[in-house]
């Protein structure tokens, strides 16, 4: 009965039918003897669909009766997962690697949880044992792959997912493997940056051709103009607490429903960021466990014009969605600073600083008035504190997996010239004393002296706390190739000025793209002498420094980047000129 039941579900699942499979599958909770085969299918599907009770039944009766079964203690840290227990995930993890050392989802499951524990080392520990016992184990590398760009490691990363690529066709590996290039450093040359800026562009055509499309009959046609507003769908796994939906917000604050009803597809687990944007959307659908032939319905139900990915090929992305036509326009816009290379994608949103004319970055790209970026400031953050006119004190507050070889060697350079001058780095991955060490050898190297180097592991209790921290900052320092946004903007918020070198890819232009707005061109260095020559300019330039920091907030509200409203009228705009050019 175990495998009839199992071999039913599976042609049910084989025509689509997955409420059919999970139907039948559960007359496995009750059989006796168990049927492992068709409980474990069970209890894979419910994770799948994040059914998370009905996975829960199925692992309790498996562990009763296969209690050495290192598969049903991996699908339970699964489980686990699926309910936000680190600690759960943690343990069944480990009791499946140890009754099966190099389990692969066992192992994928432990780093990933290591990993958001802030415990980076550990995780690349427990990746690298699955490696040596099986080199050919992709999802291991792909685990050990995401913990180094936590250790600001992305050139090993973009190694690690180039292998489990030659080791498999998995979609996940080929979108790892796009997304680790974005942060390896741009050739010094402008020309030779752009051809391989091409490269890339090619490299992710090549990679969405190989992702088959839904079979959709063609979409409704665009409304004429000034009949109705248009609809837009924003899809992202990211509206929550997440510099996404920090940067819809501003969308949805702003916009005008008599020219745009905005609504949102969350494909993630919400939380009070969550409930804040549902309150301002149009609509809001939560499509976690959907499939994307039931995405691509819902859309078309709520008659949706414009199809907005701020995914593209990042975690939690639907990539064949997003190579279906299923709206009549389809744009790329915040979480995936690079066109994704669908063939249905008409176009990344940007503007002109980092979406300029001949980028490499998009085959369209279509330019906003003003910055890609609109900023709310938090109603939590602190006033801007004054600094004393002791040595100054160079910071950044970006992800680890943008501090490349080239941005190391040049804020290394930049400290040098500034006699007396500190370097201070803070970030998630500095929770991890062995990931600090790391990095601090990396700026030795590169000829910095270890005391002038300072790493604060994060403060996350409070945002207000956070931000706090940018007293202690004169000059914040702008990474390369793969800018700041949210932390710019937060820079410049708590009165830190941000120094800027623009690259040619467009996720290396998004300093200039907040800087211009802002007024602050005279932050933005042609080439890597001019960054060194401006910061040891500024860092002499006391009361200069101090005008700035007693007046950007005002700066910033003068500028527009703070005005939602400004913001949203000149997203419509765009978007009702390319709906009927």
């Amino acid at each position: 009965m175990d495998a009839h039941c199992t071999s039913q579900a599976r042609q049910q699942l084989q025509r689509g039918d997955v409420g059919a499979a999970l139907q039948g599958l559960q007359a496995a909770l009750t059989a006796s003897p168990p049927w492992p085969q068709s409980l474990k299918l069970l209890a894979r599907l419910a994770l799948h669909q994040q059914l998370r009770a009905l996975a829960a039944q199925a692992l309790d009766v498996l562990e009763h009766a296969c209690q050495d079964d290192a598969e049903v203690h991996a699908l339970r840290a699964a489980e686990a997962k699926l309910g936000g227990d680190a600690a759960g995930v943690e343990a069944a993890a480990r009791r499946a690697l140890a009754l099966q050392p190099g389990d692969p989802l066992a192992t994928a499951l432990l780093a990933e949880a290591l990993r958001d524990q802030l415990r980076i080392e550990d995780a690349i520990a427990a990746a690298n044992a699955a490696i040596a016992r099986n080199p050919a184990d992709w999802g291991s590398r792909l685990a050990r792959a995401d913990a180094r760009l936590f250790a600001g490691d992305a050139d090993r990363a973009a190694e690690d997912a180039d292998a489990a690529t030659r080791s498999t066709s998995a979609l996940a590996a080929r979108q790892l493997a796009a997304l680790a290039r974005l942060y390896l450093d741009e050739p010094a040359s402008a020309g030779e940056a752009t051809a391989a800026a091409r490269a890339t562009l090619d490299a992710h055509q090549a990679l969405a051709r190989g992702i088959p499309p839904l079979r959709l009959p063609p979409p409704a046609a665009l409304p004429v103009p000034g009949t109705r507003p248009l609809r837009v769908a924003l899809l992202s796994p990211d509206l929550r607490r997440h510099p996404v939906g920090q940067f819809v917000e501003p969308l949805l604050a702003g916009h005008d429903p008599a020219r745009l009803q905005l609504l949102c597809f969350s494909d993630g687990a919400p939380d009070a960021a969550s409930a804040r944007l549902r309150t301002l959307a149009t609509g809001w659908h939560d499509i976690r466990g959907r499939s994307d032939a039931d995405v691509a319905g819902l859309m078309r139900q709520a008659g949706i014009d414009v199809l907005l990915d701020l995914a593209g090929h990042t975690s939690g992305s639907r990539p064949q969605l997003l190579a279906s036509r299923v709206a009549a326009r389809q744009y790329g816009w915040l979480g995936y600073l690079f066109d994704p290379g669908f063939a249905s994608c008409d176009g990344v949103i940007g503007d002109a600083a980092n979406l300029p004319p001949g980028t490499p970055s998009a085959r369209t790209a279509l330019q906003l008035p003003d910055s890609f970026l609109c900023h709310l400031p938090p109603n939590e953050a602190p006033p801007v504190a004054a600094r004393n006119d002791g040595p100054v004190v160079f910071g950044s507050f970006n992800h680890l997996a943008k501090l490349s070889p080239r941005t190391v060697a040049l804020w290394t350079r930049t400290v040098d010239a500034v006699p007396g001058s500190r370097l201070a780095l803070c970030a998630l991955g500095l929770a991890d004393a062995g990931t600090r060490e790391r990095i601090r050898a990396r700026f030795v190297a590169a000829g910095l002296a270890p005391d002038r180097l300072d790493l604060w592991p994060p403060v996350t209790a409070r945002p207000s706390d956070f931000l706090a921290l940018y007293d202690r900052i004169d000059i914040a320092l702008d990474p390369l190739p793969f800018n700041g946004g949210t932390t710019t903007l937060q820079a410049l918020w708590q009165g830190v000025p941000v120094l800027t070198r623009p690259g040619v890819r467009m996720a290396a232009r998004s300093g200039a793209s907040i800087l211009r707005q802002a007024g602050l061109d005279d932050w933005i260095a042609d080439d890597d002498a001019a960054f060194v020559a401006l910061a040891r300019r500024w860092a002499t330039d006391v009361d200069g420094r101090r005008q700035l920091r007693t007046t950007l907030r005002e700066r910033l509200v003068d500028s527009g980047l703070c005005d939602a409203r400004r913001f949203a009228n000149g997203f419509a705009g765009l978007l009702e000129h390319h709906a009927h050019p």
